[in-house]
């Protein structure tokens, strides 16, 4: 099959409007969104606590946090906010979310390694805007 010089030209047209109409789309809806940037934390958990066991954002923020297991596996659990993560020895988990609900909410461990992991505690604090 013959491709013209006018079907190739087309065709590279098409290409690059499909791109052009992706990328525009996606800067809008993150504009929509307020999605300037991620507030970001790094819970490392050992010896049965949280560090830091405090956190403060801002309603609407998009949270990133990296959850540093580092002696044994833990978790970091959210009730609230529906969210549950599990990181194994020595491995780093990481939750992604949108701060919705302005509060504040206990954070935990959920597992049952040791009776001590119930003692894992903190604070996930969201502010109104």
């Amino acid at each position: 099959m013959r491709t013209t010089r006018f079907g190739r030209r087309s065709l590279w047209l098409v290409i690059v409007s499909a791109l052009l109409a992706t990328i525009s789309g996606h800067a809008a809806a993150n504009a929509r969104a307020g999605d300037t940037a991620w507030r970001e934390f790094r819970i490392v958990a050992t010896d049965f606590a949280f560090s830091p066991a405090r956190l403060e954002v801002t309603q609407h923020d998009l949270v990133r946090i990296h959850l540093h297991a580092q002696d044994i596996p833990h978790s970091f659990v959210v009730d609230e906010y529906r969210l549950a993560k599990r990181a194994g020895a020595g491995e780093t988990a990481v939750l992604e979310f949108r701060a919705s609900q302005a509060g504040t909410f206990p954070f935990y461990c959920n597992l049952t390694l040791d009776q001590r992991c119930e003692r894992m505690r903190g604070e996930f604090i969201v502010r109104a805007p």
